[in-house]
């Protein structure tokens, strides 16, 4: 290979192509708010959201010059696979780096063009267009597992005993709404057995306890603010050598959720973050320990897919993350569970995986319940209560429909669903390596890539040792 060909295809190996589709669909924290509570308050409300970069899309030069560089340099890698000492290895994997950014710019187009459809035929395209590039970019839902779950739901809320007359009527809705007396699918299954999550719980508590050991020892009643949060985490970056590195924590009150931004070192906290002394524990080795950690090793490599994460990457970092909440709390019944599987619920519900497409009111009236009737206590459900499992059921309606309409039957984001998919992916990987925990969290964090992938584990492993595969 010629010198100056070698330089062309480095050339596209470093075509700019980082892209996040989750900032497009996000507005005024203040304006998403009073949506929030008119929605809640009224039955048949319905938020109108500004999203104003979701709405630049069409005007932004840049990205559009962005996202035709990004598509040579696709094609240019995937031919240089056929020269001479080529790397395939390392081709494979830039290329898929960039396709995945690629898929993120086209999503992020396909829910302007959903928003921006003035005819029923022009929405029906685009509909269409929108949700083929979801399953593209996050991948298929699978219906049988969304059944497993929808059918533990059903079961609870069938043996629900309900002593107030509100617990009763929350109940009876919610069968109606379920719309199933008996399910006829696979039970769901737990994802790692008890003993072997009481053995990850040992490994995470004693490899991060100095970073852990940065946040007080309060009760679960004590809260903490979003300013104190940040105080308390910037210790837990000083903790685990992050700080110096450049690492900061600061607060947006325009995020909806915690965000990780590698390349500018940043964890990122919502105006409005309000944890306790465990729930600070689970949300450090979630953001700080998984998607922190894995970027600023993946740069030290000096390999940039691993560093900005390579084409599927995404799901198992998510679930990763998830799964040290797990190990932290010690057990499946847990926030941060519930979290992920809510989330998966909340997809299949939406895009209709039971046979009925819902939009955002409907999957909110079963949610609501369906959290109301979980968290129940001896067959009473209080105002709180109700008040508490609306406001998070809206956070996943919220998260589901952000970038198209709250109207749409079926017509979502889909990237809530792959925190559950990685979490599976996961527990398979340390269920499958169960015998040295420590050795394959040390594969796992090597940088932003799919560590549960045989496949590509020898790939970057070959990258990362200058071996042509």
């Amino acid at each position: 290979m010629s010198l100056e060909r070698s330089q062309q295809i480095d050339a596209h190996k470093n075509a700019k192509s980082a892209f996040a589709d989750f900032p497009r669909f996000e507005g005024d924290a203040t304006h998403r708010q009073a949506e929030k509570r008119a929605f809640i308050e009224s039955k048949n409300y319905t938020p109108a959201y500004d999203y104003e970069k979701l709405d630049s899309i069409p005007y932004d030069d840049s990205l559009q010059a962005k996202k035709t560089a990004v598509y040579e340099a696709i094609l240019e890698l995937e031919a240089a696979k056929s020269e001479p000492s080529a790397n395939i290895a390392e081709l494979e994997i830039y290329a898929g780096y960039h396709e995945a950014r690629l898929k993120k710019i086209m999503l992020v187009e396909a829910a302007h063009a959903v928003n921006h459809a003035t005819t029923s035929g022009e929405w029906e395209v685009a509909m269409h267009g929108f949700n083929l590039m979801n399953q593209e970019t996050y991948g298929a839902f699978d219906t049988p597992t969304f059944e497993s779950m929808l059918a533990t739901e059903v079961g609870r809320a069938n043996a629900f005993e309900p002593k107030t007359e509100a617990a009763r009527d929350i109940q009876t809705t919610l069968k109606e709404l379920l719309g199933h007396e008996k399910m006829d699918v696979q039970p769901e299954q737990p994802l790692m057995s008890d003993e072997l999550l009481g053995k990850l719980k040992a490994v995470i508590t004693e490899r991060y306890e100095p970073v852990l050991a940065a946040v007080p020892e309060t009760d679960d009643d004590v809260y903490y603010d979003a300013e104190e949060c940040a105080r308390i985490m910037s210790d837990a970056l000083a903790a685990g050598g992050l700080a110096e590195k450049g690492w900061k924590i600061v607060i947006d009150p325009n995020k909806a959720n915690p965000t990780t931004n590698t390349a500018k070192r940043t964890i990122t906290l919502p105006g409005s973050t309000r944890r306790n002394a465990s729930e600070l524990r689970r949300l450090i080795v979630h953001e700080q320990e998984v998607h922190a950690r894995r970027g600023e090793n993946g740069r030290a490599t000096g390999f940039k897919p691993l560093e900005s994460g390579t084409a599927d990457y995404a799901d198992v970092e998510e679930g990763l993350g998830v799964l040290f909440e797990c190990a932290i709390a010690g057990n499946w019944d847990n926030a941060s569970f519930n979290r992920a599987r809510d989330r998966y619920i909340t997809a299949g519900l939406a895009l209709g995986a039971d046979g009925t497409p819902r939009d955002a009111r409907q999957v909110y009236e079963v949610l609501w319940r369906t959290f109301a009737v979980r968290e129940s206590v001896d067959g009473d459900i209080s105002d709180e209560a109700i008040e508490k499992a609306k406001e998070l059921a809206y956070n996943h309606v919220e998260n589901a429909f952000r970038g198209t309409e709250f109207w749409m039957r079926g017509v979502i984001y889909t990237k809530l669903k792959v925190y559950y998919e990685g979490l599976r992916k996961n527990a398979e990987f340390i269920t499958e390596h169960a015998d040295n925990i420590e050795a394959a969290i040390d594969t796992a964090v090597i940088g932003k890539y799919d560590h549960t992938n045989g496949h590509e584990r020898s790939d970057i492993s070959a990258v990362l040792s200058g071996h042509n595969v």
